[in-house]
């Protein structure tokens, strides 16, 4: 699938390119800050993955399927290995695609507060909350966020899920952006990881955490060393999971020292 994607900066530049990929629920334009700053030395481009923000869709949402849109994207973008970082849902797929055989199309991996295991999250209450929106009775995204109410409990989450509101240009009716249909059919798959995948990849990751997040937990370390033996770790104090929209500018000097090593 062709992945909808931002660039930033001049292409063939001497750094190279820098693909970053959104969690569940984003999209490519939650990193346009951090994307513009590093645009200053590198070519960034920035993608919506399969069924998120101006991406097709389609109802296989498996991490095989994901890396498989992610390399033809870097086919199209670069001309080498780039520099691969992703978030959340869209680490796991970048794990994936430097797992597989299009592993030579990554340079190094920055890995934003997930790990290669199996999460017992339950997205469920979100998906219902979304699925009973009547776009029908509402015609501002505060009026969206107040639907979720009963299904999120907290603000900023409702207001990070409201960002996936599209509003038609001609006839003015608002819908959600995201194939939530596609997202039920495969929550198992998304908090899960492919059994199917194997092997390591044998150059530098980094993987970044928020000091108040618990997807990367330590015990996790001797696993992710057996898929990734020059994995790196380092958190950051005062973030969550949502580490680059509550501490940019931590997570791009930590970037920047990653990648200028």
């Amino acid at each position: 699938m062709k992945l909808a994607h931002y660039a930033f900066g001049e292409e063939n530049r001497d750094n190279g390119t820098l693909v970053i990929l959104h969690g569940l629920f984003g999209q490519a334009r939650n990193w346009t800050a951090i994307a513009r700053r590093l645009a200053e030395k590198y070519h960034v481009v920035t993608a919506d993955l399969r069924n998120h923000g101006r991406s097709d869709w389609d109802m296989n949402m498996t991490y095989p399927a994901m890396a498989s849109d992610i390399a033809e994207l870097i086919r199209d973008v670069a001309n080498g290995p780039v520099h691969l970082i992703g978030h959340s849902m869209g680490g796991k797929a970048s794990m994936v695609l430097t797992l597989s055989q299009d592993a030579d199309l990554v340079a190094d991996l920055v890995v934003v507060d997930i790990a290669p295991v199996i999460y017992d999250h339950d997205y469920t209450g979100y998906i219902s909350a979304m699925k009973s929106v009547d776009f029908d009775a509402v015609s501002r995204r505060a009026e969206v966020e107040d639907a979720l109410v009963s299904g999120v409990s907290e603000k900023g989450v409702r207001q990070f899920l409201a960002q996936n509101v599209a509003t038609d240009k001609e006839t003015g009716k608002m819908s959600w952006q995201v194939n939530i249909d596609a997202m039920a059919n495969h929550l198992s798959d998304i908090t899960g990881w492919p059994e199917t995948v194997g092997g390591s990849f044998d150059r530098d990751v980094l993987f970044i955490s928020g000091a108040n997040s618990h997807y990367v937990d330590p015990k996790d370390r001797d696993h992710i060393k057996s898929l990734f033996p020059k994995a790196a770790f380092t958190s950051i104090k005062g973030a969550g999971h949502w580490v680059h929209a509550e501490k940019p500018d931590a997570v791009l000097l930590t970037l920047s020292a990653f990648l200028n090593r």
